[in-house]
């Protein structure tokens, strides 16, 4: 016969059952580490194909700025547009200049000095919104990002989300992600949440090292946009992003 103390020492203590959960959250800990540190090195080894096919980490990390011109045929009038876009990686401000047929129109972020030319050829501060549309566009740009990336700019972290696709993270909210080709090359690329993207390639438009994407593309093709020039680390003077001496709400004369 087991008396009732044996009885007792038969079942685990509270004590015991303590220890064995944090045993098992130990491990599980361990092995989620082991996973996240795979598929961190994944990320960098996928990271270091795709720079190496566009022009190398190098030339990529000493970007401070691109200027880029650009045909964009749109579903929408005016059909065929062109566009420039002088970008700075060192500064969070931009300048993009669009032309067309009876068309000119200029949108410049730079903080509190942004401003824009709009259709009707007035000089308007913008509207809060477009503001915070266009500084969430800057913050995820593809070409700054890939700069940032090459930099090894320690707020972002690259991983492998597999099947040859690469996504970066900026603390724990998705960036921008790509995927790859056989050599390397992104063909398809996303920003945050999106998961549709867009497509793009061949990289073979070259400037000093930097391959750039010959086209770009929304899945559906109502956007597309061919590269005509790039300049890259040219002198981006205060005076290309400066708001033009005319009083707001006066259109421009020419």
């Amino acid at each position: 016969m087991i008396a009732a103390d044996d009885k007792i020492r038969l079942a685990p203590s509270t004590g015991s059952r303590d220890v064995a959960w944090l045993l098992l959250l130990f491990f599980s800990l361990l092995l989620t580490g082991a996973a996240a540190s795979a598929r961190d090195a994944a990320g960098e080894q996928l990271l270091d194909e795709m720079l190496g096919a566009i022009g190398g980490r190098q030339a990529w990390a000493g970007l401070r700025n691109t200027v880029n011109g650009s045909q964009q045929n749109r579903a929408q009038e005016p059909t065929v547009v062109y566009a420039v876009i002088s970008m700075d990686f060192e500064k969070p401000r931009f300048r993009i200049e669009t032309t067309g047929p009876d068309l000119m129109l200029i949108r410049v972020i730079d903080g509190e000095d942004s401003w824009r030319l709009n259709r009707q050829g007035v000089i308007e501060d913008l509207p809060a919104d477009r503001l915070r549309d266009d500084l969430q566009w800057y913050a995820a740009h593809l070409y700054r990002s890939i700069h940032r990336l090459a930099a090894r700019d320690p707020a972002l972290s690259p991983r492998s989300a597999g099947a040859r696709r690469l996504e970066v993270f900026e603390g724990q909210q998705r960036l921008l992600w790509f995927t790859l080709d056989a050599k390397g090359e992104p063909y398809l690329f996303g920003v945050r949440d999106s998961d549709s993207g867009s497509l793009l390639g061949p990289w073979d438009f070259v400037e000093q090292g930097i391959h750039h994407p010959r086209w770009v593309s929304s899945p559906d093709g109502t956007w597309r946009a061919a590269v005509k020039a790039l300049s890259v680390n040219v002198p981006l003077h205060d005076a290309t992003f400066q708001r033009p001496a005319v009083a707001d709400g006066t259109p421009r004369s020419d």
